[in-house]
């Protein structure tokens, strides 16, 4: 028996789309790409022979083929465009975050649910090897009882990048909205919803139009999370800091996958997604009366991870792995942690 093969609209094909969202879509078996929409230029068409770029939603949501659009639009047109595909009869899945607001996200929710259409964002980074890796850390208990967890996701641009839309004063601009839902998605998927929440969120740049830092605290029972992302950290800091009642890990540098083509033949390579071994971390503990220290290897990243799950989501009609319902909640901290900076206290969730 055939595999089904689901069509899929992508909607805007800018760096995003380009890097992660295509590649994986052309590479992986069960879809097809047939229109993708682009108002100036045709650049899919030559990426990938077959397509067809269209210069307006309404031609692309008209094709009565596509099961599935995908939304790579700055994020204030997420709403929006998610709405109409929704409502054409389409599945859905966003470029992360979900939306600019958890009203909007909300809304989207219900719409899906009268429509009976799947729902999902992109939240890739539940596949990076190094959050694979401390999943498993944490897991297997040999740091004892969790007490300190730092994630952080740092880089340097002093500068401000003209016409690009993340740094102009625009709803979802600004680096919480970037780089946050990475952050939140992972500590929620690790740990829950936390009881209390302190965010700390600045300008550091010279005339900075948005936010282009965040420190973030989530306070559970007896265990503290920090969330951290700057635009002005020149100097390499860990990515993620674990320490518990026995052991410690420590994890530098980011996730790998970015860094080589994503192609069918690459994705089937059994080096995909792996670290080199002076990047895995550093596990400091005990177990069983003897002290452990060295290296710990980095499981392989796996992003088609996501769209595989997508695809089995749709044609066994089951709910995918990445939920709207999880991406709200991402929205919703985000929303408190405003809120947060605003008053400049410790708010209750």
């Amino acid at each position: 028996m055939s595999q089904p093969i689901l069509k899929v609209g992508i909607v805007a094909y800018g760096h995003i789309a380009k890097k992660y969202h295509a590649p994986l879509l052309h590479a992986l078996p069960g879809f097809e790409i047939v229109k993708v929409l682009e108002r100036h230029h045709k650049q899919a068409e030559k990426d990938y022979p077959g397509v067809r770029s269209v210069s307006n939603m309404e031609e692309l949501l008209a094709d009565k083929s596509i099961d599935l659009v995908v939304i790579t639009t700055p994020n204030q047109f997420h709403f929006a465009q998610a709405k109409a595909a929704l409502e054409a009869g389409k599945h859905a899945v966003l470029e992360k975050p979900f939306t600019v607001s958890t009203m909007e996200a909300k809304m989207l929710l219900q719409i899906a649910q009268t429509e009976d259409k799947l729902l999902s964002v992109f939240h890739n980074r539940r596949w990076d090897g190094d959050f694979k890796t401390v999943q498993k850390v944490i897991s297997s208990g040999v740091l004892g009882t969790l007490v300190e967890f730092e994630s952080r996701y740092d880089r340097f641009i002093h500068d401000q990048r003209e016409n690009y839309w993340r740094e102009q004063d625009v709803p979802g601009a600004g680096v919480l909205y970037d780089l946050g839902p990475h952050l939140i998605d992972q500590a929620l998927q690790l740990f829950g919803r936390p009881k209390r929440i302190f965010a700390d969120i600045r300008k550091q740049r010279e005339d900075s139009l948005v936010d282009d830092y965040f420190d973030i605290v989530l306070y559970y029972d007896q265990l503290k999370v920090r969330l951290k992302a700057g635009n002005l950290v020149r100097e390499l800091q860990p990515r993620f800091i674990l320490h518990g009642t026995v052991g410690s890990y420590v994890k530098y540098g980011l996730d790998v996958q970015g860094l080589t083509p994503i192609t069918a033949k690459n994705l089937a390579s059994p080096e995909w997604g792996k670290e080199p071994m002076e990047q895995w971390g550093q596990l400091n503990t005990e177990l069983n009366g003897l002290h452990i220290h060295g290296k710990v290897k980095t499981l392989a990243g796996s992003y088609q991870s996501y769209y595989e799950d997508i695809y089995e989501s749709i044609v066994r009609e089951r709910p995918p792995v990445v939920s709207a319902n999880d991406a709200l909640d991402s929205i919703e901290m985000i929303e408190l942690a405003v809120l947060s900076n605003q008053k400049m206290a410790v708010l209750s969730w």
